[in-house]
């Protein structure tokens, strides 16, 4: 009548994300291990384990280190990301930037030295809407 469970059930955590809105104004370091969407004003760094994503209304003026970087507000300081920055048509850096990936849209806006790192000891490739490019190998 009943059968026995012999494989139990992974129960995948739910990823927490902290949002911080246009209502924000920051002055200091945040520090986090989650996903961040940033869409105040903010005046420091901003360093997390997870992705960020500065939003529209969003302004950083500081350093900004995570998994995966995306930017359709501005950023004045530098990028450093283990995955992939994304830098949409809405977007500014100014700053210099060590990546795993780069993709920068049509409008977008990166101004600063840019360092593009990948498993490979050659020159990698960047991808701009399209068109590739080989970065030089430093």
């Amino acid at each position: 009548m009943f059968q026995e469970r012999s494989a139990r059930k992974t129960v995948t955590p739910i990823t927490t994300e902290t949002v911080l809105s246009n209502q924000i104004k920051l002055e200091g370091r945040l520090t986090s291990k989650s996903n961040i969407k940033f869409d105040g004003d903010m005046l420091g760094d901003l360093t997390t384990e997870g992705d960020v994503v500065v939003g529209d209304t969003g302004k950083v003026k500081g350093n900004v280190t995570g998994r995966n970087v995306v930017v359709s507000g501005a950023i004045e300081g530098d990028i450093t990301t283990s995955g992939r920055l994304e830098i949409l048509a809405s977007g500014k850096v100014f700053g210099n930037i060590a990546v795993g990936s780069l993709i920068i849209d049509e409008g977008g806006i990166l101004r600063g030295r840019s360092s593009v790192h990948g498993g490979e000891p050659a020159p990698s490739s960047v991808t701009v809407r399209g068109l590739e490019t080989a970065a030089a190998a430093a």
